[in-house]
């Protein structure tokens, strides 16, 4: 599932790509009932709309419209977005470039919205293997109501977010530092892959419990956090073994080659030469040094 550092990089390259464009038609075979809304009336409220500004809350997309309207993206597990020219053709849609473009996973399109700005048209599309992802419409005032988004913790990328205040929701938490840091409402954003490089950079053992980490641990824990994804985002995020993660050209994220734990079972660490092991907490693999987070 894209983290911080992959859905930051997409909503960067959409206000770079499509914000000012018009939303002309928009096309789904993976409409969900929402709000009360048909998809007759979900056609007729996007269309039309310019395409404000692109933002991001935690892992989430949103899309801000004219009329005070929202469209909420989660990608989920394997959806991610695409800009470019596409043709409807024999029930399918075809993207009219090559490259990145033509790989599989970037073929499986639920979504399609075509765009117009200065009489030119383009697309911004759903591509998503498993047909989890989210698309949803909001108003401003069912925005605020979202239960989702009232949840959400500090954002580890903000200039808010300090030491202290990580210092503070460590304190009122029990569980293993490592589901602490995945906890949406604790800091949004992080999710497996950053949570197992972050405790890595900081040589923190990953089920102690955070509430016992020392003052010491907590800053160096603060200074992995700002370092791991601050380097994540500059190389436009980690498309991994396991992720479907791809940039809005369709080409993947060059974070990969630098994960220095995540899903290297069995490989050497690059710190210490001891081998790096895999440990299933909560459905979920947690990958680390056994002699430098000290387990």
């Amino acid at each position: 599932m894209p983290e911080l550092p992959e859905v930051e990089t997409i909503v960067q390259q959409l206000n770079q790509q499509i914000q000012g464009w018009r939303i002309i038609d928009v096309w789904s075979d993976s409409f969900r009932k929402q709000n009360h809304l048909t998809w007759p009336q979900f056609q007729s409220l996007v269309k039309g709309k310019k395409i404000k500004q692109a933002a991001r809350r935690g892992k989430n997309i949103l899309l801000n419209l004219e009329g005070d309207l929202i469209l909420w993206i989660h990608l989920k597990l394997t959806g991610h977005l695409l800009v470019g020219h596409y043709l409807f053709r024999n029930q399918k849609w075809l993207s009219l470039e090559q490259g990145y473009y033509q790989d599989k996973e970037n073929t499986f399109i639920h979504w399609v919205f075509t765009l117009e700005k200065q009489k030119q048209q383009k697309q911004l599309v759903l591509a998503d293997r498993r047909r989890f992802a989210k698309v949803v419409l909001l108003t401003q005032s069912e925005f605020l109501k979202e239960k989702t988004f009232q949840k959400l913790g500090p954002d580890p990328l903000a200039k808010d977010f300090t030491a202290s205040r990580l210092k503070e929701i460590l304190k009122k938490t029990k569980g293993p530092i490592k589901q602490v840091l995945m906890n949406q409402e604790y800091l949004s954003g992080i999710g497996n892959i950053y949570a197992n490089e972050i405790l890595f950079e900081a040589k923190l053992n990953p089920f102690k419990k955070a509430s016992e980490l020392k003052e010491e641990e907590i800053d160096k824990l603060f200074s992995a956090i700002k370092k791991v994804l601050g380097e994540a985002l500059k190389f436009k995020g980690t498309s991994a073994e396991d992720e479907a993660y791809r940039m809005l050209d369709g080409s993947p994220g060059s974070f990969s080659s630098r994960l220095k734990v995540y899903q290297r079972e069995g490989e050497k660490c690059v710190r210490c030469q001891s081998i790096i092991k895999r440990a299933k907490d909560h459905n979920r693999s947690t990958f680390y040094c056994p002699h430098c987070q000290q387990v």
